[in-house]
């Protein structure tokens, strides 16, 4: 009897799964979100910032009145590969116009007494303005010009104190008593493509994901006689195996689509990447049935196809930000802390960014890791009842009918 029951419960789990996939492919928006948004926008993201790194801001600088000094300054600036002087002009008004029409994206004003205050030993100023249209901008331009004013000035206390009788070894010291280095740990080319990408590689997976099942939701309750999520069939009365179905079907098409996107992207376009086919399995498996579950229980609220688009198009940049991988997750206040744990993808980024792009192994990220199995458990749970639900209030409308 009991072999007789599961050999049944596995050949109508065999014949939901079946027809789920057969829903899926046939269904030509969820083809478009599953298979032409899951596969194309990591590469368009990649292509948009494959440069890394923004350079040659186009400045123009206002040499107030040109000195050997001041000229120096200004070579300094245009060999650096943040800065690209455009233009040289003689009052701030010039370049005033210049940047309201856009031709500059910043502006560098050498006072008229630059040159004098250096020869009198006093402190003098240089002056930088930069566009906030986007951080871009303002990063790589202040990153060249503080360079070079930094290594001016260390040029200049070298020649004073060496003028007071030191030696080469000592005004070296005098001038920089503390040696400094950075590095770039984990992004070592500071490429903003290393630094965004594998965050919203994780991110288009659950939100394609998601929007995928609540769009078949949409056309389920659009298609049903009653508006049902889930149409009472005589042949299926079990829920577990209508979401067991379901969910394996979901599970395998994106199982392909995530080592796609998580494996071949980052190593087709040289972002950092550490993980491969055997390690990406412990984190990749908790993610999806996370995400799945997560898609399937709140699918109950998508009355037609239309809504599960806006819920991808006001969410998604949200959770980007409240993952915390570009603002630290200390500094986000605890209720929108409390609200990003209810998404996957807070942990799902979390981790596979400490793995793919830092190198750390499973240990390192089994707190995320464990949240994403409870998330599923959660979700999965929340699935059931929907789903048991649906059933039964399709069960009473056929026997008033």
């Amino acid at each position: 009897m009991k072999k007789g029951y599961l050999k049944k419960t596995l050949r109508q789990t065999a014949e939901i799964f079946t027809e789920e996939l057969k829903n899926v492919f046939k269904d030509s928006g969820v083809i478009i979100i599953f298979f032409a948004a899951g596969l194309i926008y990591p590469i368009l993201y990649s292509s948009i910032y494959k440069n890394e790194a923004y350079r040659n801001v186009a400045v123009a600088v206002v040499n107030e009145k040109p000195t050997c000094e001041s000229r120096e300054l200004v070579r300094r600036l245009d060999a650096t590969p943040e800065i690209n002087v455009k233009y040289t002009v003689n009052s701030i008004q010039e370049a005033r116009k210049l940047f309201a029409e856009n031709k500059v994206y910043g502006v560098i004003l050498i006072p008229s007494e630059f040159s004098k205050d250096l020869a009198e030993g006093r402190q003098t100023q240089v002056f930088a303005y930069s566009t906030i249209s986007s951080m871009m901008y303002y990063r790589t331009m202040y990153a060249g010009f503080n360079a070079v004013v930094m290594g001016m000035d260390k040029q200049i206390q070298l020649k004073n104190l060496k003028d007071l009788g030191l030696t080469d070894r000592q005004a070296t010291v005098m001038a920089e008593p503390v040696l400094s280095e950075g590095h770039a740990l984990y992004n070592p080319k500071a490429g903003f493509s290393s630094f965004l990408l594998p965050a919203i590689l994780v991110l288009i997976i659950q939100q394609t994901l998601v929007l995928g099942i609540g769009l078949l939701a949409g056309t389920a309750r659009e298609e049903n006689t009653f508006h049902q999520l889930i149409p009472y069939q005589q042949k299926y009365h079990g829920t577990m195996r209508i979401i067991s179905g379901k969910g394996l079907a979901y599970l395998v098409i994106y199982t392909f689509i995530s080592v796609y996107n998580l494996l071949l992207v980052p190593y087709l376009f040289k972002l950092p990447h550490f993980l491969n086919l055997a390690t990406i399995v412990p984190f990749l498996l908790p993610f999806l049935l996370a995400c799945i579950f997560f898609g399937m229980a709140i699918s109950v609220f998508f009355w037609n196809r239309e809504m599960s688009l806006l819920l991808y198009l006001c969410l998604s940049v949200p959770l980007l930000f409240m993952s915390g991988f570009s603002w630290p997750g200390a500094h986000i206040p605890v209720f929108w802390r409390m609200i990003s744990m209810f998404f996957p993808s807070t942990f799902g980024i979390n981790a596979f960014v400490k793995m793919n792009s830092m190198g750390a192994s499973l240990a390192d990220v089994g707190p995320q890791i464990f949240a994403m199995w409870v998330q599923a458990g959660i979700y999965f749970v929340f699935a059931w009842f929907v789903y048991y639900w649906q059933i039964k209030l399709s069960e009473r409308k056929i026997r008033r009918s």
